[in-house]
């Protein structure tokens, strides 16, 4: 994180005393937690037989340079958290009786995207969490190379011991801002998901016109963007921002509206009916878990209100 994003990050997010600590670690004053300092492609992930039999309650809690990390047992699930101000923010969830179903609603429907893209080649996660979409991806599309990004190692080393990602074969994980891995990365993507957030919210650096500018280039013609945005207000300014980089923006929503996913694409607008072959065609060849052709009723069109800016790097 450069020393804008942090100035931003800590008197717009009043996040001070994660400076502090980030502070405190590299002054050597404070010991980082023992996750963060391990290389999470190395790391030795639980087994599924071992995940089942771990206590109910916490497994995990402590503090990374960045976050409050919590990984809890739930009945049959296992939830990764982010405790900030005293409330828990969900962040990864996974059913260990059914390992390969997506169970927060916003990784349900980020599959959406791939009936936009071109080519499903390479794709790079910006916000890794717990994995799950990024998972579930390589679950199902093993032959497509994934590049998942997380600023907190502490967070990146959870996903691999505890949340089934599993990196290796087509697949990496890079503990990096997520900015600038876009800008510093020499690969081109044909779908790039933003899914970066630091307790409840979308970190300012990673929702501007300037980054999607960014973003944009570093997709191959016929690439998407997509985005797990679940506030209304920033879903309205992040479309007005979206249509200042892209031709197009289609919104996926949740049953109840409070998840949704944003996909942005250049190009001829497909309708109804060619989305609908194209899921079709997808399904057939990958056999996902959750029916792509069924994501179509999800799709709504949403025109933000009149008199919205866009958000921008310098505000």
């Amino acid at each position: 994180m450069n020393l804008l994003n942090a100035k931003k990050y800590i008197f717009r997010k009043k996040g001070i005393p994660i400076l502090l600590a980030i502070l405190l670690i590299a002054a050597g004053l404070l010991q980082a937690s023992p996750w963060e300092e391990r290389n999470p492609n190395e790391i030795q992930p639980l087994s599924l037989e071992q995940l089942k039999a771990l206590p109910q309650g916490d497994i995990e809690d402590f503090r990374s340079s960045f976050s409050h990390v919590v990984v809890r047992k739930e009945g049959s699930n296992l939830v990764l958290y982010f405790k900030r101000g005293g409330s828990l923010y969900k962040e990864t969830e996974i059913d260990l009786s059914q390992p390969d179903r997506l169970v927060l609603a916003y990784g349900e429907l980020a599959p959406a995207a791939l009936l936009y893209a071109k080519e499903h080649k390479r794709f790079l996660l910006l916000g890794l969490g717990g994995g799950a979409v990024s998972n579930y991806f390589h679950r199902y599309m093993p032959d497509m190379y994934i590049d998942g990004v997380e600023i907190d190692g502490g967070v990146a080393a959870m996903a691999v011991r505890y949340f089934r990602t599993d990196p290796g074969v087509n697949y990496d994980i890079h503990v990096d801002d997520a900015r600038r891995f876009v800008q510093q990365t020499k690969h081109k993507y044909d779908l790039v998901m933003g899914d970066a957030y630091g307790g409840g919210y979308i970190p300012e650096h990673l929702i501007t016109l300037e980054f999607y500018k960014e973003v944009k280039s570093i997709l191959r013609p016929g690439g998407v963007l997509f985005l797990n945005i679940y506030d209304d207000e920033v879903h309205d300014r992040s479309i007005v921002t979206l249509r200042r980089v892209f031709e197009h923006t289609h919104t996926y929503y949740s049953h109840s509206n409070s998840s949704r996913i944003v996909i942005a694409f250049d190009g001829k607008e497909p309708g109804k009916q060619e989305l609908l072959q194209r899921a079709i065609r997808l399904q057939s060849q990958y056999g996902f878990r959750h029916d792509l052709t069924d994501l179509l009723n999800h799709k709504k069109v949403h025109q933000p209100p009149p008199g919205l800016s866009p958000y921008r790097d310098e505000q």
